[in-house]
């Protein structure tokens, strides 16, 4: 279950559904600041074999929407087209190959 508070504080009526939620742990996650967003990018470009020029990763950042699924979903499909293009990912090539994209 997700919830912005705890299990305690839902205002859920049902003590013992509120029992139930609560009998594990509970994690607080919070937005990813700037170095980390930009640590998780360049780390899952490594694990895809990706070289990511550290000005193309911040320009990335800059350009698209900064949610972590959408910037892996982007890695993805710039991954592909520079496989296809035998290119590597400069600004240059990735303005290219999104401009490709939409049209």
């Amino acid at each position: 279950m997700t919830a912005r508070k705890r299990p305690d504080q839902t205002g859920i009526l049902l003590a013992d559904l509120v029992s139930r939620l609560s009998w594990g742990v509970t994690y607080a996650l919070k937005p990813l600041d700037e170095e980390t967003l930009f640590a998780a990018v360049t780390y899952r470009a490594r694990a895809r074999g990706l070289e990511l020029p550290e000005d193309t990763a911040r320009f990335l950042l800059r350009r698209f929407p900064r949610d972590l699924a959408s910037l892996c979903d982007l890695l993805d499909r710039l991954d592909q087209a520079s496989l296809i293009a035998r290119r590597r990912l400069t600004i240059p090539f990735v303005k290219a190959a999104l401009a490709g994209e939409s049209a």
